[in-house]
C-alpha cells in the first residue's frame, strides 16, 4: 500500500460512524480477556468523542430481558444514542436487524469504528458483515473483550485477514483528531486524559 492510499483511507470525522456493539451488564460481565475497567473506559472515549465532535454514534443490545441494556457508563454519556439504540432478540450478527442496516446506510459514510461484546461471538459477526456490506471497519480491541485472551487473538487473526483494521482507543482518537495543538484538537486531549490517563495507577 501506497503512502497516498493510506492518506486516503485514514478514518476521520467527517467519514466515519462509532457503532457500539451490546456493551450489557451481562456480556461486560463475561469479560476476561482484559480488565474491565480499561474496556469500559474505552467505550466511554468513543461515546465521547462521538458526542464531542458530532460523529454519528450507533448503540446496539442483544435480549435485553437476560443481559440488560447498554452499560450506566455509556448511558451517561450519550442519553441520545442510548435512547434511540437498536434491541434485537438472538440474532448474533446486528447487521440481521433491518432497521439498523437501514440506519446506518442512511448516514451514508463508508468507515465504520466498531467495538463489541464478546469479541468472538457478536463484535466477530458485526465485523464480519460490515466488511460484506461494503464498509471499512476499524476495531477498537481494547473496547472489546471475551472469556479468554485465546478468543480474542484468534478472532483479531481472523478479521484482519479480511481487511479489518485492528487498534487500540489511543490510536483511534489519534487517527480521527491527529493535531493536540489547536482548540479542537485539546477537546480530544482533555477526553483521553479524563477517561484513561487521570485513571493510570488506580
Amino acid at each position: 500500500m501506497n503512502a497516498s492510499h493510506q492518506l486516503e483511507s485514514r478514518f476521520s470525522i467527517q467519514d466515519s460512524v462509532i457503532v457500539l456493539v451490546d456493551h450489557q451488564a451481562g456480556t461486560v460481565s463475561w469479560i476476561r480477556s482484559l480488565p474491565m475497567a480499561t474496556v469500559i473506559a474505552s467505550c466511554r472515549v468513543l461515546a465521547k468523542m462521538a458526542v464531542t465532535y458530532g460523529i454519528p454514534l450507533v448503540l446496539t443490545t442483544t435480549m435485553e430481558e437476560y443481559v440488560g441494556p447498554t452499560i450506566p457508563e455509556i448511558q451517561e454519556v450519550a442519553a441520545d444514542a442510548f435512547a434511540k439504540r437498536f434491541k434485537r432478540g438472538g440474532q448474533l450478527s446486528c447487521w440481521d436487524d433491518p432497521a439498523l442496516q437501514s440506519a446506518v446506510k442512511a448516514l451514508g459514510r463508508k468507515k465504520l469504528i466498531l467495538a463489541g461484546l464478546t469479541t468472538d461471538i457478536c463484535l466477530n459477526w458485526a465485523a464480519r458483515d460490515a466488511v460484506k456490506l461494503g464498509y471499512q471497519v476499524m476495531v477498537v480491541a481494547d473496547a472489546c473483550g471475551t472469556m479468554s485472551t485465546l478468543g480474542d487473538e484468534v478472532t483479531y487473526a481472523g478479521l484482519r485477514e479480511i481487511g479489518v483494521q485492528v487498534t487500540v482507543v489511543n490510536s483511534a482518537v489519534t487517527e480521527l483528531v491527529n493535531n493536540f495543538g489547536t482548540p479542537d484538537g485539546q477537546k480530544a486531549q482533555q477526553i483521553m486524559s479524563d477517561e484513561i490517563i487521570s485513571k493510570l495507577g488506580k
